[in-house]
């Protein structure tokens, strides 16, 4: 039996032998110490003794609205205000009805309230109904008066929306200055590094913020999705597991978990997770592709089909899909339904080797004399191909994209047997942001042997063992090395001073 099972049973026992007064005074504590789960059975069993309490019925609200849940908490709210209400009544209202995707609602519940809070959820108002215009104005308003995190939090989230990393940056050091451990700023926080590829530190920031707020979902799936992007799959299942025991039909948290299983080729957990929710799903939902490519692996190749062929539909660009969907219909004995879902991709110049070789195999079972064409350009990637790679990782290592770099400059390394001091020199930098400090020396290394006197390479040779916090001596070495080759170059300055100065 699950250890969350035993808590209601135990509360409620607990409970038989306490007073009212004392399950007030537990539910309080629960709720300074973000345990809402525990908060919301003890107000439930105090306000049965004291139906009309104003105090219980508002702590019963704003635990319910920590939990997320809207409905409940918009009807202890309407229970409060029939004895009553309190000042912040109106807020609260309008948050369990954001939670509800009530906008009108919401919007009606804030009236002429004038508090920067009431500022903030109008902002929140104004995403929902698709108005980011309106959404900065009352953002702009709410951090004006420079009392709320919450609004510099959400503010910053905006921001993002936008790409604009240093406006969200700045927005969050306000929150973090005003409550450096509340939800949101810790959210806002991890969401930044994620955004810039750091992900050690949204890593460790989401896992604090799950350490303080246990029952929090945001913070267990970013938890989740940062170990995702580390390559810990296991680990990433067990937090998104636990987000699951809160949520248990969240379509978030399902895509995680099957996003692990994925990972780990545990087809049959992949299916055991999407298919009781198969019915939930959009039509076109990135589960549908996990869910399809286990289905494919299971030897269930038309009930794979038939979850892709609606997303090749509406997203004929969409390669991964394209490959998968040629897959199944080529182990559903439809090789010339393969090659017509490969088509378009493998006669254009930036056809990778992976779906060259797909589309001979399909070619080569339909008996089409274009079989062999295909299979020597799989044996020999174009120049185009590896190009586009380079740009789309250049791209991205622009943006702070330091996973989807990493993911290009592997599929480079693979084509052009892993040779090129560029690309390698490159890979170790993106790996050394991602936490990959074992991976990061190993290329970075590899650089070095090819090229031993190019300043870049030993800027990044020394950087990566500073990061890691490895080989400290070298690593000062080889920086003040490539400080010499080029003495102009402000990045490489820049690393030898922090390396000298924090170095032992």
């Amino acid at each position: 039996m699950r250890k969350t099972l035993f808590l209601p049973l135990l509360l409620a026992i607990s409970a038989c032998s306490a007073s009212p007064e004392e399950q007030a005074a537990d539910a309080r504590a629960a709720f300074a110490a973000n345990d809402y789960a525990k908060a919301r059975i003890l107000a439930a069993s105090a306000l049965e003794a004291m139906p009309g309490n104003k105090d219980l019925l508002l702590l019963q609200a704003q635990t319910l609205l920590a939990l997320g849940d809207g409905a409940g908490a918009g009807a202890a709210l309407q229970k409060l205000a029939e004895v009553g209400g309190v000042p912040s009544q109106a807020e609260l209202t309008a948050e369990a009805a954001l939670l509800r995707n009530a906008p009108q609602v919401a919007r009606d519940a804030l009236g002429r309230a004038t508090s920067s809070e009431a500022d903030r959820l109008r902002g929140l108002v104004a995403i929902q109904d698709g108005d980011t215009g309106a959404a900065a104005g009352f953002f702009a308003k709410a951090v004006a008066v420079g009392d709320n995190a919450r609004a510099y939090a959400d503010m910053a989230r905006l921001r993002l929306m936008e790409r604009d990393i240093a406006g969200a940056s700045d927005l969050a050091q306000k929150a973090a200055a005003l409550a450096p451990q509340k939800i949101d700023t810790l959210l806002i926080q991890g969401q930044i590094a994620l955004v810039r590829g750091d992900l050690k530190a949204a890593l460790d920031t989401y896992s604090l913020a799950a350490k303080r707020y246990p029952t929090s979902l945001a913070a267990l799936n970013g938890q989740a999705a940062a170990l995702g992007d580390l390559g810990r799959f296991k680990d990433m299942l067990t937090v998104a597991d636990k987000a699951a025991e809160l949520a248990p039909r969240n379509l978030q948290v399902a895509y995680l978990r099957a996003r692990a299983g994925v990972a780990m080729q545990n087809w049959e957990l992949v299916r055991s997770i999407v298919q009781p929710l198969e019915a939930e799903l959009p039509a076109v939902d990135p589960l549908r592709v996990l869910y399809a490519q286990a289905l494919v692996k299971l030897d269930r190749s038309e009930l794979a089909a038939a979850q892709l062929t609606p997303i090749a539909r509406v997203q004929p660009g969409n390669r991964k899909v394209a490959l998968l969907l040629a897959e199944a219909r080529l182990a559903s004995n439809d090789p010339k339904g393969a090659m017509a879902a490969l088509q378009a991709i493998a006669d254009s110049v930036q056809a990778r080797p992976e779906e060259l070789a797909a589309m001979a195999r399909a070619a080569k079972v339909a008996g089409d004399p274009r079989a062999a064409d295909y299979e020597r350009r799989a044996k020999s990637p174009l120049l185009q191909v590896v190009g586009a790679d380079l740009a789309e990782a250049d791209a991205a290592i622009q943006r702070g994209d330091w996973a989807k770099a990493a993911i290009a400059y592997d599929r480079i390394l693979a084509s052009t047997k892993g040779g090129n001091v560029l690309v390698l020199n490159n890979m170790a930098y993106a790996q050394s942001m991602l936490g990959n400090h074992d991976k990061a020396r190993s290329f970075a290394d590899q650089a070095l042997r090819r090229a031993p006197d190019n300043a870049s390479v030993l800027d990044t040779a020394g950087w990566v063992r500073f990061r890691a916090g490895q080989d400290l001596e070298n690593a000062k070495r080889l920086l003040r090395r490539a400080a010499e080759q080029a003495p102009q170059n402000k990045t490489i300055q820049m690393h030898l001073a922090e390396a000298t100065r924090t170095g032992s």
